[in-house]
């Protein structure tokens, strides 16, 4: 070391030593920028994936609001026929006892045929003991409680 001392002046030492920190500040610099790179292709890579899955997510939530809203189409379709279908049920209900109704009258008219004496005047005994016979007929048979009329 002695000898290269005694070749080289002190400038060029200085101009070595100025080269070398410039080597290292500029390898810093680089070094840098490198990692700013770096780190924002994270942070892009980072926002590509969470927008990947903002869409997946939003796909999933349409299609179960989808699939939800067919449930409940379905369910009110279901319920619409339910209604109708018991609707249809009471009218037919009601036909049937309208119509049973009618054969009970017809029935009790064939068992009790009042006679004119009777159709004349109600409130004898004699009318009213064809009127309970013809009940007590009727019962027999049907099984019912003859119409008023």
């Amino acid at each position: 070391m002695s000898r290269y001392r005694s070749e080289q002046s002190d400038g060029d030492f200085l101009t070595d030593v100025f080269k070398i920190a410039l080597g290292v500040f500029i390898g810093g610099l680089l070094a840098a920028l490198a990692y700013t790179k770096y780190m924002a292709w994270e942070v892009e890579h980072s926002l590509r994936q969470a927008s990947v899955e903002i869409q997946k997510q939003a796909e999933r939530s349409r299609i179960q609001a989808e699939a939800e809203r067919r449930q409940r189409d379905a369910a009110a379709s279901v319920k619409a026929s339910q209604q109708r279908q018991q609707a249809a049920d009471l009218e037919m209900q009601a036909s049937q006892k309208l119509r049973h109704e009618a054969d009970m009258r017809a029935a009790w008219s064939q068992i009790y045929k009042p006679s004119a004496a009777c159709q004349a005047e109600q409130i004898t005994l004699s009318c009213a003991n064809a009127h309970a016979a013809a009940h007590k007929r009727f019962m027999e048979i049907y099984g019912e409680i003859p119409p008023r009329f």
